[in-house]
């Protein structure tokens, strides 16, 4: 599988709210999947996982709270915020 994944997005405050994450990241999606490619992306971000939970172009596949290690660190690759629910999400061609 050729995947791309999304590791990170922000937009500024003034501009959250308004749909422009997801409009952007179906841009992304739409793009690389013209190439032959799919995307995906992690986030714990509340208003995204709702946005794109509605949206009919992406899929989740993983809703679940993030875990810590024994040591109290959440895995670094991953550097998602600790104890929170993370939505995992692919487009949909």
């Amino acid at each position: 599988m050729n995947l791309k994944r999304v590791s990170r997005l922000v937009i500024l405050p003034d501009y959250q709210g308004i749909g422009l994450g997801t409009k952007l990241l179906t841009f992304t999606a739409k793009y690389w999947n013209d190439k032959g490619m799919d995307l995906c992306i992690d986030t714990s971000a509340k208003n995204l996982i709702a946005s794109l939970k509605n949206n009919p172009n992406w899929r989740m596949y993983s809703y679940a709270k993030t875990k810590q290690s024994k040591n109290g660190k959440i895995d670094k690759q991953r550097k998602l915020r600790s104890n929170a629910y993370t939505g995992r999400f692919m487009y949909k061609s």
